[in-house]
This record gives C-alpha cells, structure tokens and sequence, in this order.
C-alpha cells in the first residue's frame, strides 16, 4: 500500500469540509446493495466501519455516542422490557441495550444484511457479540415498513440511522411522517431518540423541529464525537410528555440509576456527563429556537437520486 492511500476522508464538519485520517489496514471493502462498505483499521482511531466513506464506529470514541444515544432514553422511560433499534446493525447501540437487566426482547432493524453480517465477523470486539444474543430479532428490512406495523408496544426506539443524504437508504427515516409512525408504535410512558446529525448544523435544527410538531415536547442532547469531527447532536421525546424522569442536575439520582438498572460499567456517562449532554449555550439555543420548517416525504423523495462521487444533505 502506497502512503497516498494509507490517507483517508474521514467525514465532513457541518460545513462540508472534509477531513482526514490515516488508515494502516483495509480489513474489507466493498459495494452492497445499499451502500459503500469499508472495515478499516487506523493508528488514531482503532478498528473502523465506514459506510459511504464515513465513520459509523470508531474504536477510539463510539462509547461516547453509543452510551450517550442508548442510556438517555433507557433511564427516562417506564419500562425497559422491549426495545427497538432502527439502523445500528454494527452492534454496538445493542450492547448496551442489552446492559439492562429488565431488556426481555429486542427488534433490531437494518435494511443492510451485509453490516450485520460484517459486524458479526470483524467488531465483534467492539460489539461483544451482542448480534447473536438470545434476547435479539434481527430484521433485515425496511425500518419504515416495519416500525409503521406496531402500535403501542415498545418500551423505547432508538434511532441509529445513518445521515440524510442523498442517495443514502435513510432519506425517508426523517420526514414527520415518519416520526409519527415512531410515535405510535411507542407505549405510554415509552420515551424514542434519533442520532440528528452535527449539533450546530442547519439539518440538525430541521431534524429537531421535526420531531417537535410530532412529540409537541422534544429534547436536544450532544457529545463531543472526535471520530466524526464534530459536537453531535440528538433529539428525544417522551410519550406523552411528562417531562424528564431523571432531571439533569440530579447526579447523584443519576449515578444511582445507573448502578440499579445497568450491568456492566459505562465508560462515559455519569451523573455529571448526563448533565453536559443536556447543555447548551446561550448562542446556539437562541438558534435552535427558531423555528425550521419542519422535514416531509415530499421533499425527501424530490432528492432520493445520487449524483456520482457527490455528497450532498437531503434537507
């Protein structure tokens, strides 16, 4: 290998500026029915899956989206016995699903059978081998098909989806129509996250005043990501809104939650992290609170065509 190819794009700011890393071993790389998939290996960041040529997982720091994406709304919601995850077919939102004692099923729905099945082969470090648990379904389909067919039945729904962009298999995994789907399918008292692209993007800000006309109260979150260069950002939602369970500065509640419900230990969040992740600074919730035009199927499907060796947001 050639040290020009020993470089990568790693992924783009909010700005649409690329960034790079270096690669020390391709494990896999190839074209599936939906995406660009790569296995990589890298001195900075560790074992790697890429989909589209953005980092999915990173060895170095997915801990920090995953725990962050999963134990919000785990420790927020009623129950804790059934569980959804949209996308996440690496494996790694569901171990740490499966960290919670109460979890007696999960659907895990991927429409890309290739991720799973590399997930299972080469992040299996990573995951712990949470794919081949007894308490998990794995349904290779469309996350839309399958979520519009349940109605007030899970405990939660997480959403780790990758970014809305064009030509992408998630454009339509955004719009409100969607996002009432999720609300229906959710019990009451059931609480639903979605990973929601940079925080200070403008599609994070469409992607969280979409979700509020759904669920009337919607809560934003970030974490510092190093792997994907940028502050990401979430928005979570309750059913119906009762307001959080576990208030932000409640750190000690926190901490005891944790070592209640959770088994195994979580590397970063804690009583006070839980509280950061909530946080945001004047400026930027002078921004967020503006409303955006809110997300539909109309203009996803407008922009579902990719251009060759183009990169470009849907919304």
């Amino acid at each position: 290998m050639s040290r020009l190819t020993r470089t990568r794009y790693l992924t783009f700011d909010l700005f649409n500026n690329y960034f790079l890393f270096r690669v020390s071993k391709i494990l896999l790389a190839e074209r599936t029915r939906f995406q660009t998939l790569e296995v990589l290996e890298s001195p900075e960041f560790g074992l790697c899956l890429l989909l589209d040529g953005l980092i999915q997982v990173a060895e170095y720091d997915e801990y920090r989206y995953h725990e962050t994406l999963v134990h919000t709304p785990l420790l927020n919601a009623e129950d804790r016995r059934r569980i959804a995850i949209l996308g996440g077919g690496d494996g790694c939102a569901l171990r740490e699903v499966l960290k919670y004692r109460e979890v007696e099923h999960v659907d895990l729905v991927d429409i890309d059978g290739r991720v799973v099945e590399v997930s299972e082969k080469y992040l299996q470090r990573l995951n712990k081998g949470s794919l081949k648990s007894r308490r998990v379904k794995i349904h290779l389909t469309d996350a839309r098909k399958f979520i519009s067919r349940k109605k007030n039945y899970y405990d939660s729904i997480i959403i780790d989806l990758t970014d809305p962009v064009e030509g992408g298999p998630s454009v339509l995994l955004y719009s409100k129509e969607f996002y009432r789907m999720v609300q229906d399918a959710l019990k009451p008292g059931g609480t639903f996250i979605t990973q929601a692209t940079a925080f200070q993007s403008r599609q994070f800000r469409r992607i969280f005043w979409t979700v509020k006309r759904v669920f009337v109260n919607t809560i934003p979150l970030h974490v510092y990501v190093k792997s994907f260069c940028d502050d990401w950002g979430f928005v979570m939602g309750l059913k119906p809104w009762d307001g959080l369970r576990i208030l932000p500065e409640e750190f000690k509640e926190v901490d005891n939650r944790i070592a209640e419900k959770v088994k195994g230990r979580l590397r970063y969040l804690n009583g006070k992290t839980y509280l950061a992740n909530f946080f945001i600074s004047p400026e930027e919730e002078e921004i967020l609170m503006k409303p955006a035009k809110e997300i539909t199927d109309r203009e996803a499907l407008k922009n579902m065509v990719k251009e060759e060796d183009s990169y470009r947001w849907v919304f």
